[in-house]
């Protein structure tokens, strides 16, 4: 490129995008593109199996938050419209790949999103089941923040009871597990961010979900038939938890 057609190109590029455009694009055709791209995303989020399933999966019956489980419970309409459904997306994307890339590598070893029922009317979609080690893996696609906690201090309440029911599904399916483990991949970063949490099955374990199948979901179950019949209103069941994940509760 000569110097003069460098210095006509400078003269002619588009100007940089301004704050009103919220840096979405060089050009108001960029811009436009990109809310379009933007909104694709948004109604698959919306549209999904996983955001449409109207029953309380593995992934939630852990939750310790009261008032977050009843309100899924008892159908009530969400009202959450500020968290980014892009974390979501891509955490769906890369499961569907390490599914099919781990279990065409290791078939006879390795087997992904097999449909399991630890409680009877509440199935899930367990990740991996590593047949040769007998360990349940769920794969977490996560930011730094709940990265860097699960690295620190171990999965909280929600993770460790959706592990221990996917193991006890595979339980009732008559195959051995051993132990159950959650793989840490970091959203941001190369592979050497994965962190690989693992935990040996225990009676105590079998005590926990005992409780939670005989007790706790038992009783938010009735609380939230009064939520749906309205005798009491969701604000008025306790959160039941010190630390609540309010800002991506789907009643915030």
């Amino acid at each position: 490129m000569t110097h003069g057609t460098l210095e006509a190109f400078l003269a002619h590029r588009p100007a940089s995008p301004s704050t009103d455009r919220l840096m979405t694009g060089n050009t108001p055709e960029g811009v436009a593109i990109a809310a379009e791209l933007r909104e694709a995303v948004r109604h698959a989020s919306a549209n999904s199996d996983r955001t449409l399933q109207v029953h309380l999966g593995p992934s939630e019956i852990g939750d310790p938050c009261h008032r977050q489980v009843v309100g899924k419970l008892a159908g009530v309409q969400e009202t959450n419209h500020i968290t980014d459904p892009w974390p979501s997306y891509v955490g769906t994307a890369v499961h569907a790949k390490l599914a099919d890339d781990l279990e065409a590598q290791r078939p006879y070893q390795w087997f992904a999103e097999r449909r399991v029922v630890p409680i009877d009317g509440h199935s899930g979609t367990a990740d991996l089941y590593d047949a040769v080690s007998q360990g349940v893996i769920d794969h977490k696609v996560l930011g730094t923040t709940t990265h860097s906690k699960i690295t620190k201090d171990g999965p909280g309440r929600k993770y460790f009871v959706q592990l221990l029911l996917y193991g006890r599904g595979y339980r009732r399916l008559g195959l051995p597990v051993r132990f159950v483990a959650l793989a840490a991949w970091a959203r941001t970063g190369g592979l050497n961010g994965l962190y690989v949490w693992t935990h040996e099955l225990t009676p105590e374990d079998d005590e926990l979900l005992d409780y939670i199948e005989s007790a706790e979901l038992p009783w938010r179950k009735a609380i939230a038939e009064q939520v749906r019949a309205g005798t009491l209103h969701l604000l008025q069941v306790p959160v039941g938890t010190d630390t609540p994940d309010c800002y991506f509760c789907p009643f915030y």
